[in-house]
C-alpha cells in the first residue's frame, strides 16, 4: 500500500512539473521569448543586473576563477553579499551550458524550470498535508506556481527559489508537529536562507506564523514543541552563518544599513484595490515598481477560501485559526511598520509587497481543504451569494482607485504616488475576471464531481495562463539576435583592452554596442561584469554606500543609492581612481585613448591628504585634493568670469520655467566644467553656443560634473540651459582645470607611482606592487575602497590601512623602496564558517540523541 501511494504521489508531482512547464513554455512562445523567438528578457532588473551577474558567474564557473573580491563592481567589493543576494540558486549552474552571448536564453530556461518546480513542490506538499493522492492537487498547485507574485516578478528570478522551498519547509513544520521530526524543517529552512537570505528571512517569519496557527488548533500541542521549533530555527540560522555573517557585514556598508523612521509608521499602505488583484490582468509590466499586493491565485482558489469560511462541516476552531493566519499575513502587508519588518527593516525600492506569496500559499492550502470538504455541501444561498460577493469585492476594488486618489491627494505624498501609478484600470480584464468567477461558480456548485474536476482544471489553466500573459503587457523586450552579434564583437574588443598581463587598472567605457539590443534605456552600469573588465560604474543592491558617496562627492553622477556612473569623470578623478583608458566601440573596432590623469593604482602622497574632508561641492573637493598633493599659491581650478546673464520666464514649461543664457570668460587653458549643486538644472537643454553638452545619462534635476569643453584663456563662452531657479549666478559654478598646473602635479606624482598586479590562487585575491617612499611622502594612496578585509604588508611587515578621502584607502610607507602586498580576507568569513560548523554539528548530534531517547508518554 505504501509503495502504491508513493507511486501516485510522485506521479502527481511529475505531472504538475510537466503541466506547469508546458504552460510557461506556451506563455513564452506566445510572446516569442528566446529560445522560442527573437525577444529576450533584457528589461528591468533582468537586463541591468541579472544578465551581467549571470554572465560573470558563468565566466567564474567556466574558467574556474573564484575570487572573493571583484574589481568589476564599481571600484571593488567583496563578492559574498552579491552572491548571497543574487546568485546562490542551484539553478544558475545552467548558464555553464550556454555561451556568454546566450546567457539571456539561459535566464529564460532558468525561469521556466523554476516555475515548473514550484508546481511540483506545491503538489508534494498538498498531498502530504492532506494525506491524499488526488490529481486535483496538481491543479491547485498551479494556482500557486502561477500566482500574482510570480506573474509580476518572474524576471527577478532570484526570488523564485523561495517559492520552491516554501512548501517543502512547511511540510517540515508539519512533520515537526505530528511526528517530532526536526530534520526536514531544519534543512529546508537552511536551504531557503542560503539560496536567498533576504527571502530566507521571510521564510523564518512565516514559519513562526504557521507554527503558531497549527499549535493553537492541535489537540496534542505541548510547550516542548515550541522548544523544538525555536531550537531548530536558531540552529538553522546559525548553520547559514557562513553566508549570513559576511553578507550582513557587507550589507551594513550599503544604504540598507540606515533605517528610515518614516517606514515604521502605523499607517495603511493600500486600500480596497487589494481585492482587484484577485482577478486576472489587474497589474502589468508598467506597474512593476508600484502596485497593490499581487494576491492572484485563480478565481477557484478565492471562491473556495470563501467556501471554507462558511462550510458547516469545518470546525469553528479551524476556521478561526485560518482566518487569524490570513489576517496576520494581510496585516503584514497593509500596516507599513509590519511591512517594513517583513522586508528586513527596509521599505522596498520598487517591486513592493515581496511577502505576498505567503498569503497566496495559505489561500491555496485553505482552498484545497474546502475542496476536500465538498463545496456543494454549503447552504444553497451561499452557493449563489459567494460568487456575487467575490465579484462585488473585485468591482469595488477596481472602482475605488479613482476615489482613493482624490482622497489622498494633498494629504499623503506616498499614497498619492502609489494611486497615480495604479490608476489605469483594465476594465476589459475586470470583465474577464467576472466571467471566470461566474464560470467557476457554475462548475463548483452546479456540476457533478467527475465533470467538475475536468472543467475546473481547464478554467484554472486558462486563467493562470491569461493572467501571466496580461501581466507581460507593455514589456519592453530585448532583441536576442542583436545581443548575440553585438556581444561577440564587444567581448572580443574588450578582451584586448583589459589588463591581459595581470596589471590592475580601470577603463572608462563610453559607448557599447549591446545598447542596440535593448528597447528600454540601458545605461551600461554593469558592463564590466558582462565583459570582465574593471570600471568605476555599478548598479546593485549591494553597492557600498561610502564608496558611492565618495564618488558622488568627486563629481560622478549617482541616480540613487544603488547606482554610480562614470558621468563626471575629470583628469583629477581619472588620476585618483586609476582610470587608464577611455574606450569607444564601433562595429569595426575600438577607439582607445589614454586618459589625461592616469598615473597608476596608487602613488606616494604627503600626510596632508589625510586631512582633506570632502564636502558636497565636487569642484571644491578636487581643488582641496590637488592642493594637498602639491600645494601652490594659485588655484588649480579657476572660476570663469561672469560677463552677463539673461533669463526668460516660460510659464508654459512644466518644471524648468527659467531659460538662461549665461556669458562667461574662461580664465585659463584647459577642460572647463559646470557644477550645479542645487540639482535643479535641466541638462538635456544645455549647450555651449550651438553645441549641445548633454550628458550620456538622463540626470535632469540632479548633480554631477558636466564637461563643457576645452577652452583657451580669455575665450568667451555662451551657455544655454533651463532651470527651476531665476538667478543662474547663485546656482551654478563654472571652472577650468589649469592644464599646465595639473600636468606639473602629475609629473611629481609619477616619480612615486604604484603599479599593481593581481596574483593569488583560487578563492584568494592578492595584489602586489612596488613604490618608493620619501620623508615628505610617507603614505601610499591606493585607488581602492577602504575595506577591513585587506591585510597589508610593506616590506614583509604588517601595517594597517587608513581611510582617506571619505571612502578610499591609504597605507604607511617606509623611506626608500617598498614592496606592498595586499591580501583580501572576507570580513566575517572565518567567524561565519566556524558558526556554521557548530550549528550543523550541534543539530546533527542533538537530533541523533533526541531520536535515541525514549519518548515520554
Amino acid at each position: 500500500m505504501k509503495k502504491t501511494k508513493r507511486y501516485f504521489i510522485w506521479r502527481n508531482v511529475g505531472l504538475a512539473w510537466l503541466l506547469a512547464l508546458g504552460i510557461i513554455v506556451g506563455i513564452f512562445w506566445i510572446n516569442q521569448i528566446s529560445p522560442f523567438g527573437n525577444q529576450n528578457l533584457l528589461m528591468s532588473d533582468m537586463g541591468t543586473q541579472y544578465i551581467p551577474l549571470l554572465t560573470a558567474l558563468r565566466h567564474a564557473l567556466v574558467y574556474r576563477v573564484f575570487h572573493m573580491y571583484t574589481f568589476s563592481q564599481s571600484l571593488g567589493v567583496s563578492v559574498v553579499p552579491t552572491l548571497a543576494y543574487y546568485l546562490m540558486s542551484p539553478f544558475n549552474i545552467i548558464v555553464v551550458g550556454f555561451s556568454a552571448a546566450n546567457v539571456p536564453m539561459a535566464a529564460s530556461l532558468i525561469i521556466m524550470l523554476k516555475v515548473a518546480t514550484i508546481a511540483a513542490t506545491m503538489t508534494w506538499f498538498l498531498q502530504r498535508h492532506f494525506q491524499t493522492t488526488q490529481k486535483m492537487t496538481v491543479i491547485f498547485a498551479l494556482g500557486f506556481s502561477f500566482c500574482g507574485f510570480v506573474a509580476m516578478n518572474y524576471f527577478d528570478l532570484m526570488w523564485l527559489d523561495a517559492l520552491i522551498i516554501l512548501p517543502l519547509m512547511t511540510d517540515g513544520l508539519d512533520q515537526l508537529m505530528t511526528h517530532r521530526r526536526l530534520a526536514p524543517f531544519f534543512w529546508w529552512l537552511l536551504a531557503g536562507i542560503i539560496t536567498n537570505y533576504y527571502l530566507g528571512y521571510m521564510l523564518g517569519l512565516f514559519s513562526l506564523c504557521y507554527f503558531s496557527c497549527r499549535w493553537l488548533v492541535s489537540s496534542t500541542a505541548t510547550w516542548r514543541q515550541w522548544g523544538a521549533f525555536a531550537g531548530t530555527v536558531g540552529l538553522s540560522g546559525m548553520s547559514a552563518a557562513i553566508i549570513l555573517v559576511p553578507t550582513g557585514l557587507g550589507m551594513l556598508q550599503t544604504a540598507k544599513g540606515t533605517a528610515k523612521l518614516l517606514n515604521f509608521r502605523v499607517v495603511p499602505t493600500f486600500g480596497l484595490e487589494f481585492f482587484n488583484q484577485f482577478g486576472i490582468g489587474a497589474s502589468d509590466y508598467r506597474q512593476r515598481l508600484m502596485h497593490a499586493p499581487t494576491v492572484f491565485v485563480s478565481s477557484a482558489v478565492v471562491l473556495l477560501v470563501l467556501v471554507y469560511v462558511v462550510h458547516p462541516n469545518i470546525e469553528r476552531r479551524q476556521k478561526y485559526a485560518v482566518i487569524g493566519l490570513l489576517g496576520v499575513l494581510f496585516l503584514s502587508m497593509w500596516i507599513r511598520v509590519l511591512n517594513t519588518v517583513w522586508h528586513f527593516m527596509q521599505a522596498p525600492a520598487g517591486f513592493p509587497f515581496r511577502n505576498v506569496f505567503f498569503f497566496s500559499f495559505v489561500c491555496v492550502m485553505v482552498a484545497f481543504a474546502a475542496w476536500q470538504a465538498g463545496p456543494q455541501q454549503i447552504p444553497r444561498h451561499w452557493q449563489w451569494g459567494l460568487p456575487l460577493i467575490q465579484a462585488g469585492l473585485l468591482a469595488a476594488g477596481s472602482a475605488s482607485i479613482g476615489l482613493m486618489l482624490r482622497l489622498v491627494r494633498g494629504h499623503s505624498h506616498e499614497l498619492t504616488q502609489y494611486y497615480q501609478a495604479i490608476q489605469t484600470i483594465h476594465w476589459g480584464s475586470v470583465i474577464g475576471a467576472w466571467g471566470f468567477i461566474l464560470a467557476t461558480g457554475v462548475v463548483i456548485f452546479g456540476t457533478r464531481r467527475q465533470l467538475q474536476q475536468g472543467l475546473l482544471a481547464l478554467l484554472v489553466v486558462a486563467e493562470v495562463s491569461g493572467n501571466f500573459i496580461l501581466a507581460m503587457r507593455h514589456t519592453k523586450w530585448g532583441n536576442q539576435v542583436a545581443y548575440q552579434q553585438a556581444y561577440r564583437v564587444e567581448n572580443q574588443q574588450m578582451g584586448q583592452i583589459n589588463d591581459p598581463d595581470g596589471q590592475l587598472y580601470r577603463v572608462q567605457n563610453e559607448n557599447t554596442l549591446i545598447n542596440q539590443a535593448y528597447q528600454s534605456t540601458y545605461n551600461n552600469y554593469n558592463d564590466s561584469l558582462l565583459f570582465n573588465f574593471h570600471g568605476v560604474t555599478g548598479y546593485s543592491s549591494t553597492l557600498n554606500e561610502t564608496t558611492r558617496v565618495t564618488l558622488a562627492q568627486l563629481g560622478l553622477y549617482s541616480d540613487n543609492v544603488r547606482r554610480i556612473s562614470a558621468v563626471g569623470l575629470t583628469p583629477v578623478t581619472t588620476m585618483l581612481l586609476g582610470v587608464k583608458k577611455t574606450v569607444r566601440l564601433t562595429r569595426t573596432g575600438s577607439l582607445t585613448k589614454p586618459t589625461e590623469g592616469y598615473i597608476g593604482m596608487g602613488f606616494a602622497v604627503p600626510a596632508a591628504l589625510q586631512q582633506v574632508q570632502l564636502s558636497s561641492d565636487a569642484l571644491q573637493n578636487q581643488e582641496h585634493i590637488l592642493q594637498a598633493l602639491l600645494p601652490r599659491q594659485t588655484p588649480y581650478l579657476t572660476t570663469a568670469k561672469l560677463l552677463n546673464s539673461q533669463v526668460t520666464h516660460v510659464p508654459t514649461a512644466k518644471t524648468y520655467k527659467y531659460h538662461h543664457r549665461v556669458k562667461l570668460r574662461v580664465m585659463t587653458n584647459g577642460w572647463t566644467y559646470l557644477w550645479a549643486p542645487s540639482g535643479k538644472t535641466k541638462y538635456t537643454t544645455m549647450r555651449v553656443g550651438t553645441r549641445y553638452v548633454t550628458p550620456t545619462m538622463a540626470m535632469n534635476g540632479q548633480t554631477g560634473l558636466i564637461k563643457l569643453g576645452k577652452f583657451q584663456a580669455g575665450q568667451t563662452v555662451t551657455l544655454h540651459f533651463a532651470a527651476t531657479y531665476p538667478i543662474a549666478a547663485y546656482h551654478i559654478r563654472v571652472a577650468t582645470l589649469q592644464q599646465r598646473a595639473f600636468l606639473q602635479a602629475k609629473r611629481v606624482l609619477l616619480r612615486q607611482r604604484l603599479s599593481l598586479r593581481t596574483t593569488g590562487h583560487h578563492w584568494q585575491t592578492q595584489l602586489v606592487g612596488q613604490v618608493n617612499g620619501t620623508t615628505q611622502r610617507r603614505q601610499l594612496y591606493l585607488s581602492l575602497p577602504f575595506d577591513t578585509g585587506w591585510r597589508v604588508t610593506v616590506n614583509g611587515q604588517s601595517v594597517a590601512g587608513k581611510r582617506v578621502l571619505n571612502g578610499l584607502m591609504a597605507i604607511p610607507l617606509q623611506t626608500g623602496k617598498n614592496r606592498v602586498v595586499l591580501t583580501y580576507h572576507v570580513p566575517g568569513g572565518q567567524l561565519g564558517a566556524m558558526l556554521s560548523i557548530i550549528g550543523i554539528g550541534t543539530f546533527i548530534l542533538g537530533n541523533w540523541w533526541r531520536q535515541r531517547r525514549p519518548r515520554r508518554p
